[in-house]
């Protein structure tokens, strides 16, 4: 499982959790996830990951 951080739209996290791979942490991000977490009222603009390095980095786009 890795760690993801997601961000408002000022760079502040507002939501923080772990997920087995990229696609269905934006998915939760965006709301198409069921299960899983509760969404965070604020809205959502980024998504991060934590690397293996303990650097945080893009999870992908939030808009397509």
């Amino acid at each position: 499982m890795t760690r993801y951080r997601f961000l408002d739209p000022m760079g502040d996290e507002i939501a923080d959790h772990e997920f087995g791979d990229h696609a269905t942490a934006l998915a939760w991000a965006h709301g198409d996830v069921d299960d899983g977490p509760d969404l965070p009222d604020e809205e959502i603009h980024r998504v991060e990951y934590l690397g293996p390095g303990g650097d945080w980095r893009w999870a992908g786009a939030m808009r397509g």
